[in-house]
């Protein structure tokens, strides 16, 4: 099968995992009412699928050298399958979070398995970066399908209609991979037999570590975005859920674009760090407004397009980097794990920290944190530009 066919269906599963990931979101109110829950334990249903992330983060790297990464990719999915059909049936909150922890076992090991599949379907190819930037487009368009589709969806076919939905199309899925997709051998992939503690040689690369605190700043920014979005607009803002859940979906449409241009900046510009901060600039200059729209629409799609824009271009740009942060072929799994670290566990603090902050205090209380936290990015960002100045292909 020609490279780019795989990695249509490579990204046909991201996406998949991304709605399952953000399936709550556009329902969080009515299910929220259900389930007899507050804000704060909905928007835990969300942050609470990438906890397993934070565990499976750091041997994620080991994992997909010692199994192989179409091994992995296949138990992945499975998982995603599971995790959906036991949602199903989960009669209690208490249960339905455990499903959701099942699920987000695919979330924290797509990303590392992704780039390790692209890297060795595009090893030849000058569209490598590319196609890494398109890959990391899967949660917009993820968000754009969710926002737009579940809480009618829901209210047609019940509460967990998305569950039954994901849970069919990723046993689907299973198969294609299962006959379609090549991978490199475990056995080709051993890194222990080239490299003398392979984890060790990553946590002394001051790259790696300043691309996984950007990472984890942008996840923080984008997940409590995604996650409360539909709540500002309505309980803030005032508009109906309908229009909420409409605007917040603009959020994933307006992001996919900028994942490409992600990929083709970086295979031109020579500065790698100018294209990180002016995402994070801008993403703490969106994040700064976000109070004061005054619920006028021209005003909340701008606030959207730069949030969701700078929060793609961060994160293209930064997954982009790794394996060329990594110095080496061989480290490239391992020094995504470690990046992904910051990305899961930011996420899983994110939405519920900002809910809670905003329930005691204010939503301008709760924003303005989300603002502090893109700031960090912007100084991270200008400590990466004057330490790397130049990252080669």
């Amino acid at each position: 099968m020609n490279k780019w066919m795989k990695f249509f269906l490579l990204y046909l599963g991201g996406t998949l995992i991304g709605m399952s990931q953000l399936k709550i979101a556009p329902v969080i109110n009515p299910l929220s009412q259900y389930l007899h829950t507050s804000l704060t334990q909905m928007s835990l249903l969300t942050s609470v699928f990438t906890i397993s992330g934070i565990f499976i983060a750091i041997p994620g790297g080991a994992l997909v050298t010692k199994i192989g990464a179409k091994k992995l990719l296949l138990g992945i999915i499975a998982l995603l399958a599971i995790g959906n059909f036991l949602g199903t049936v989960a009669g209690s909150f208490s249960m339905l979070l455990v499903t959701r922890v099942i699920e987000g076992i695919s979330f924290s090991t797509i990303v590392m398995t992704a780039v390790v599949l692209i890297s060795y379907w595009f090893r030849d190819s000058q569209y490598s970066g590319t196609a890494i930037g398109i890959f990391t487009t899967f949660p917009a368009l993820a968000s754009l399908i969710s926002m737009n589709l579940f809480l009618p969806l829901s209210e047609r076919f019940g509460h967990f209609a998305s569950w039954y939905l994901i849970g069919g199309l990723s046993v689907i899925l299973w198969f294609l991979y299962f006959f379609f997709l090549d991978a490199p051998k475990a056995e080709d992939q051993s890194v222990e037999e080239k490299i003398t503690a392979p984890f060790r040689t990553v946590l002394k690369n001051k790259s790696v570590w300043i691309l996984g605190v950007l990472q984890g700043c942008m996840a923080f920014v984008l997940y409590s975005y995604i996650a409360l979005y539909p709540v500002l607009f309505s309980d803030y803002y005032h508009l109906s859920q309908g229009t909420a859940n409409f605007y917040s979906g603009l959020f994933g449409l307006f992001g996919i674009p900028f994942g490409v241009v992600a990929g083709f900046l970086l295979d031109r510009v020579k500065k790698s760090g100018l294209v990180i901060l002016v995402a994070f600039s801008t993403m703490a200059l969106a994040c700064l407004a976000a109070p004061f729209l005054g619920g006028v629409s021209g005003l909340i799609i701008a606030q959207v397009f730069f949030l969701s824009a700078a929060a793609m271009l961060a994160s293209s740009s930064i997954t982009i980097l790794v394996p060329r942060a990594a110095g080496k072929e061989q480290l490239i799994g391992y020094s995504m794990s470690f990046v992904n670290l910051f990305y899961y566990t930011m996420i899983v603090i994110g939405a519920p920290l900002i809910s809670k902050i905003v329930e005691q205090f204010s939503w301008l209380t709760g924003l303005s944190v989300l603002t502090g936290v893109a700031c960090i990015g912007v100084i991270g960002s200008i400590i990466y530009l004057a330490t790397n100045q130049t990252i080669k292909n």
